[in-house]
């Protein structure tokens, strides 16, 4: 269900064929005067899921691909990514009206947050290199511009799915369950200071089970809430929260929740075809990006 409804943000599905990492560092601040959040990503350990021993043809496409492209990733196997050429892709395929009244002011609200996003959102490659535990490793600088914007018409967007998405449900209890969520005045997504919510309608006894056959899963949901996250279950709803109100900037670095462990198939590959960064401080290049404040596209 939330897959369908935010192109920013969603419970992602396994990959397979894909480029994996071991772990992944967030570091973002969001300037509400400046109406931006930028946001520094670090890859740590990539390497490919499909072979031991080398990247499979998928894994390298899906590599170049990312490096030709303005595409980043949030914890791969739970919030979805940023995609600039697939919204555009969606944005030029869904022009023609649809007749269902609920369906069309869907159709024309994700037309106005693909809109807004492909002209707000800026992704730059940064280096590859080798970390401390000599793993490759990649970096990346995200800029979203006129942020107050996006997220009032992804709020939108979140409403009008859920309102297509309740006609279809089969039953009584599941259309109660998305009926109580929309009458609920809070927006759907909110950043105040450093701080992220969100909450969407979510069965309680699906909640209940959620890592119950996942290790890597658990261990995933377990950190995010040892570093300051939260996720609860409250009147049918998931609430997820993470940072905090007064700070100036957020880091978080998670382990994926992927199939496979991190297996050293990729630094062939990397530094043949892009390259290796030597000397290569990660952290330094995020401190650098972020006090770059005059860095976002224009509104």
């Amino acid at each position: 269900m939330l897959k369908s409804l935010l192109p920013f943000l969603a419970l992602a599905v396994a990959l397979t064929g894909c480029i994996e990492f071991e772990r992944q560092t967030v570091t973002y601040e969001h300037d509400a005067k400046a109406d931006t959040l930028l946001i520094h990503q670090t890859y740590h350990g990539l390497y490919g899921a499909d072979d031991v021993t080398h990247l499979s043809e998928k894994e390298r496409e899906q590599l170049a691909d990312v490096m030709k492209g303005q595409r980043t990733f949030f914890f791969a196997n739970w919030i979805s990514e940023l995609n600039v050429g697939s919204w555009k892709e969606t944005l030029t395929a869904d022009v023609i009206p649809k007749t269902n009244s609920l369906e069309e002011a869907f159709r024309r609200a994700e037309t106005n947050l693909l809109t807004l996003l492909i002209a707000n959102v800026r992704i730059e490659n940064g280096k590859f290199y080798l970390n401390e535990k000599g793993q490759p490793s990649g970096t990346q600088r995200v800029t979203i511009g006129n942020l107050s914007k996006i997220l009032e018409v992804g709020n939108a967007l979140m409403r009008r799915g859920l309102e297509v998405e309740m006609k279809g449900k089969a039953t009584a209890a599941e259309r109660e369950l998305l009926n109580a969520s929309l009458a609920r005045p809070e927006p759907f997504f909110v950043l105040t200071g450093q701080q992220i919510r969100f909450r969407a309608p979510y069965p309680k006894d699906e909640f209940d089970k959620l890592g119950a056959d996942d290790e890597k899963f658990r261990h995933f949901l377990a950190e995010f809430v040892r570093l300051g996250g939260a996720m609860s279950h409250e009147k049918g709803e998931v609430h997820l929260r993470f940072g905090r109100t007064e700070a100036t900037r957020e880091t978080v670095t998670l382990p994926m929740a992927g199939k496979e462990s991190y297996r050293a198939n990729a630094v062939g590959h990397l530094r043949d075809s892009y390259g290796l960064a030597k000397d290569f401080d990660a952290k330094r290049d995020a401190e650098e990006f972020l006090k770059s404040k005059d860095a976002g596209p224009k509104k």
